[in-house]
């Protein structure tokens, strides 16, 4: 849970202990205590998703990928697809990424899949181009906010020696 969503419900119940146990007249009260309810059920239908679903904010700039999964845009249907990248970023758990789906990412995607399946680690860096204008920049990534486009960049992770062990 966020900081500012505790912070939010927190200010929410003092707010209505203070109204329910306070020696202020019933005229004063009865308007916080009606609109409290309706404030709760606000602040939990616009919390963050946290139940494990992908999200759509900007991939960080240097994480490992765990996995993919592509979905192929399909015409009949009008579905655009969508490329979903579970990144581990340093956290408990993995966590996934939902990006728009162009070809080239696609491919990078593949390639990327196929360094897995032989056993290489692969780093994915996030990074962010400049102002885009419609029609120009690299294709394959996520939109950004303000106009920027945020493109993935796999690489291989390089291996890592370990010394010898010594008896």
């Amino acid at each position: 849970m966020s900081a500012w969503l505790a912070a939010a419900y927190a200010a929410l119940a003092l707010g209505l202990g203070w109204m329910l146990a306070g020696d202020r007249a019933w005229r004063w009260r009865a308007p916080y205590i009606v609109l409290a309810p309706a404030v709760a059920v606000a602040l939990w239908l616009w919390r963050p998703n946290t139940a494990g679903w992908p999200t759509t904010a900007r991939v960080p700039p240097h994480a490992s990928l765990v996995w993919s999964v592509v979905r192929e845009p399909d015409p009949s249907t009008s579905d655009r697809g969508r490329i979903y990248v579970w990144l581990d970023v340093g956290e408990d758990s993995p966590r996934a990424y939902s990006l728009p789906y162009s070809r080239a990412l696609h491919k990078q995607v593949q390639g990327a899949l196929n360094a897995i399946a032989h056993g290489r680690p692969v780093e994915v860096s996030g990074t962010v181009a400049g102002r885009r204008r419609p029609g120009s920049g690299r294709a394959g990534g996520q939109r950004a906010t303000g106009g920027q486009r945020a493109t993935l960049h796999f690489y291989s992770q390089p291996r890592l020696l370990l010394p010898p062990k010594t008896h």
